[in-house]
């Protein structure tokens, strides 16, 4: 498997799911307004750009490092 091939298992992105739904029911039913979850799932989706991007960047580093090695 080369660096760059990640395969996301369905196992997290169902488990994923359950918790935005449920965490919505709970809002609604429990607290009157999902907002405040609402802005924990934004804050959650915010981190989650944060690292890809730092990690687009680590594989332009590398893509850099290995083409200066080739040269």
């Amino acid at each position: 498997m080369e660096l760059g091939e990640f395969d996301i298992p369905t196992r997290m992105i169902q488990t994923v799911s359950v918790l935005f739904i449920a965490s919505l029911v709970y809002g609604i039913l429990i607290m009157g307004s999902p907002i405040p979850l609402l802005s924990v799932w934004i804050e959650i989706f915010k981190l989650g750009i944060l690292l890809f991007v730092v990690y687009l960047l680590y594989r332009f580093v590398l893509a850099i490092e290995t083409i200066a090695a080739k040269l």
